[in-house]
């Protein structure tokens, strides 16, 4: 019987025996530098140039500089007005500063949105100055939700085109450990009500 030792072994395996760790390395890059981009620019996209932009939750000097770069008039909040937080504060001062209008509503990623809340939404995103930038707080579930209803409902997009605001490109992760799979029911029920 022929005995094989690990030098052997190794040898049998070729160029692959490294695969799973170089595979796992690579992986883990990539995925650090996707999450830090998007932590780096707040998660800011163009959904309809010069219209309706979409983000995270941005600083202040990032707020200032979509608002100068962009020419922004309006900003809706999906998180909801949070006055005690710095966050907040600093949104709300930074858009007042610069004539921008100050729209909240709370809404939660993992919750299908209600018609009473999906109508008050729609109705500012008809009604704001625009170019308009609607955000919450990562920018990937409530922003992308919100950003396929507007190019649905109002740019006339096909649904299979529009929810595509709500897919890994933004961050929206709706698989096994997220719950936000809820915003894509609350999109697929407003387009069979129309």
């Amino acid at each position: 019987m022929d005995s094989v030792g690990p030098r052997e072994t190794a040898m049998r395996r070729g160029p692959w025996r490294h695969t799973p760790g170089a595979l796992l390395l690579v992986l883990t890059l990539m995925t650090a530098g996707y999450v830090g981009s998007h932590v780096a620019t707040g998660n800011f996209h163009t959904v309809v140039p010069g219209t309706l932009y979409r983000s995270g939750q941005l600083t202040a000097s990032q707020w200032a500089a979509a608002i100068h770069h962009y020419g922004i008039k309006s900003v809706l909040n999906l998180r909801g007005a949070h006055h005690a937080s710095a966050w907040y504060q600093d949104e709300v001062h930074t858009a007042a500063q610069h004539g921008v209008a100050h729209y909240d509503v709370r809404m939660s990623a993992i919750r299908e949105l209600d018609p009473g809340t999906r109508n008050a939404i729609l109705a500012i995103l008809r009604q704001a100055p625009k170019p308009l930038v609607v955000h919450c707080r990562s920018g990937a579930d409530r922003a992308g939700l919100i950003a396929a209803l507007y190019l649905f409902a109002m740019e006339g997009q096909q649904a299979e085109t529009a929810v595509q605001q709500l897919s890994l490109f933004y961050g929206h992760v709706p698989y096994l450990w997220s719950r936000s799979g809820a915003m894509e029911r609350s999109f697929w029920r407003y387009v069979t009500l129309q």
